[in-house]
């Protein structure tokens, strides 16, 4: 049980230097249910700005470089856990203001991901040819000079369509088009991953009841728990329109009007690949159940802190951890049940005192693809084919 040190670096030519004074700092990163829109990690950092007024930092300014690590963690492979570009900074000026110095200022630094990078990059009506998702995402790398990739099978295809708005509006019609998960990376390439549903993420990352917690299996002890029935994870009626195909309409055989419709538009390759992907929608959301929605936990409480710390890369440098967790596989023990879980998101808020991280999880129920030779996702009757 031991109080982590994040310490925040702002990086110019290279070189980083810590930000010191450093009040709060708060991330979010992923979503918080599984058919909400992919969306770029933030993160809010809070310092007391003394000298700012007299001595200003010049280069804390859209754009810079930020990155924040966890000094406790032992290994230097795994002490990352967020990197940014500063979006906007803002100064609160306060009383008194002696000698050059103002005791009560306080400087707020917004950052955002990778992603957001691409939502500022035009696609000038490039025109995508249909092909796979690993050739499109390859001719993507080659117009934006940004690294983005499909983690996924190479033979999953996309539609041709005109990219008439952003680079991040396309690689959401991808995500949305295959119910995939967005990773931003910032090790080596940095960008963004588009991660297929079947692809298992492989996480350090269990939660159990604090007389669970020990040295033996080392699962993190969560102090708050949150069941819901998710309106938005919820349809009785499902309308699939694939670019340049037709609309693929399937209903419920147990439901009447007015219907729970959920629309949406993709770039499916065919009719038949839109009909098996509004089948599997419908499958997986026609039914109202009570999970898991979140959790919490205090990382200073942890026997082994792992909640800053959950993907394993060896001993190679790797990307921040909290915008690569969506996609992760994770299990929570509840009053003597395990349930297994995946990660949609992130938040985290800390101060010099105390760091709480708040985890938004999707059911194995709505991520029942079947995986042959896998203890979940591999029993027959219980999963569900992939599309």
């Amino acid at each position: 049980m031991t109080l982590q040190n994040y310490q925040v670096y702002y990086v110019v030519g290279g070189v980083e230097t810590a930000l010191t004074n450093v009040q709060h700092i708060n991330l979010t990163c992923g979503v918080q249910a599984q058919l909400q829109q992919i969306r770029a990690s933030t993160a809010e950092i809070t310092v007391r700005y003394p000298s700012g007024y007299a001595s200003p930092i010049a280069v804390l300014v859209p754009g810079t470089e930020i990155v924040i690590r966890n000094l406790t963690t032992t290994s230097v492979y795994s002490q990352n856990i967020y990197r940014g570009y500063i979006s906007d900074v803002s100064v609160q000026y306060g009383i008194p203001y002696v000698g050059s110095t103002g005791n009560a200022d306080f400087l707020t630094i917004q950052l955002e991901g990778e992603y957001a990078r691409f939502g500022r990059m035009q696609a000038q009506n490039y025109p995508m040819a249909a092909d796979t998702i690993t050739n499109q995402m390859a001719n993507g790398r080659a117009q934006t000079g940004a690294f983005m990739d499909w983690f996924g099978a190479s033979t999953t295809t996309a539609a041709g369509t005109t990219l008439t708005g952003t680079w991040a509006d396309w690689l959401a019609k991808i995500a949305i088009s295959n119910n995939a998960r967005m990773r931003e990376t910032s090790a080596g390439n940095r960008g963004v991953y588009i991660a297929s549903p079947l692809i298992e993420g492989t996480g350090l990352l269990n939660f159990a009841s604090v007389q669970n917690c020990s040295a033996l299996n080392q699962k993190q002890q969560y102090d708050q728990i949150s069941f819901a029935s998710i309106a938005d994870n919820y349809y009785t009626q499902i309308n699939v329109n694939p670019e340049g195909f037709s609309t693929q309409t399937v209903t419920s055989s147990t439901a009447s009007a007015p219907y729970r419709t959920y629309n949406v538009n993709t770039l499916n390759s065919s009719n038949s690949q839109a009909l098996d992907y509004s089948n599997y929608l419908l499958g997986n959301y026609s039914t109202p159940k009570l999970a898991i929605m979140s959790i919490s936990a205090l990382a200073e409480v942890q026997y082994v802190n792992r909640l800053d710390n959950a993907i394993s890369f060896g001993s190679t440098i790797i990307p921040a951890q909290l915008p690569y967790y969506p996609g992760t596989n994770t299990t929570v023990e509840f009053r003597g049940t395990t349930y297994d879980c995946v990660i949609e998101g992130v938040t985290m808020s800390a101060t010099p005192e105390s760091a709480r991280f708040t985890f938004y999880l999707s059911g194995a129920d709505l991520n029942a693809y079947l995986l042959l030779d896998n203890a979940t996702r591999g029993r027959l009757d219980y999963n569900r084919l992939g599309y």
